[in-house]
């Protein structure tokens, strides 16, 4: 073989070796892409391989600390992971980011109302509630968490709401009727308990009939108390 045809030779094989190193290349910068990271972690967190997924999306945040579904998919999986400290951690990077970002500050909340920490979750849930007015689900969370700490106003005013979006909404009229019953609004009490019966009938939620019955024959046992009964009742010792 001539030099000349050796060359050739030689200059082909390169050829075809140069686009597949390409390839492997792409690949490889793939690979360490943050959203292909994130994508990654996401697949592990739903087997339940927590720790792969943290040090998928650590990856992912190294090679670009503002990428946000990172540092908001690490604040879920330490969420599920029941990881409190580093899942508040993580969503709050998340919003600093972007102080908008719905999903890091409602699972901020979420993670808070876990701990019992509901002055907190109170605070995120009404940041989210005034860009999303018609979320009955939140409205009911933020209910719950007035009830929590006992803020009657509060507690009244977010199953009110849910109400408002849903008329039929058997649980809300229950626990509106409690809390009515907490603030001694007698006849509200006992309207929303026949409210609830009502759906009840016509569900046929033989279980809410009950629990609205019992509520009635509670309140009507409180209502005709003077104050000094009242207390002896509800405050201990009681009798």
């Amino acid at each position: 073989m001539t030099k000349s045809a050796i060359f050739s030779s030689v200059l082909f094989s390169v050829f075809l070796i140069l686009p597949a190193c390409g390839g492997d290349g792409e690949d490889q910068k793939k690979a360490a892409d943050p959203e292909t990271l994130t994508q990654k972690a996401v697949i592990k967190q739903g087997i339940g391989a927590f720790e792969e997924a943290v040090e998928l999306l650590n990856r992912a945040v190294s090679t670009d600390p503002g990428y946000l579904p990172a540092h908001v998919q690490m604040g879920h999986v330490y969420q599920e992971w029941d990881r409190r400290k580093e899942a508040i951690r993580a969503y709050e990077q998340a919003l600093v980011i972007d102080p908008k970002n719905r999903e890091s500050r409602l699972g901020l909340a979420e993670v808070y109302a876990k701990m019992n920490r509901n002055d907190m979750a109170i605070k995120e849930y009404l940041i989210i509630v005034e860009t999303r007015p018609d979320d009955l689900e939140l409205h009911f969370k933020l209910a719950l968490e007035y009830w929590y700490i006992q803020n009657l106003e509060g507690a009244a005013k977010y199953y009110n709401k849910v109400i408002a979006l849903n008329p039929d909404h058997l649980q809300a009229h229950l626990n509106l009727a409690s809390v009515y019953e907490k603030m001694k609004k007698w006849e509200n009490a006992i309207e929303e308990i026949d409210i609830a019966q009502r759906i009840g009938r016509a569900t046929n939620d033989e279980q809410a009939i009950a629990i609205a019955e019992r509520k009635r024959g509670f309140i009507k046992g409180r209502m005709n108390l003077s104050k000094e009964d009242y207390n002896r009742k509800t405050q201990p010792p009681f009798d």
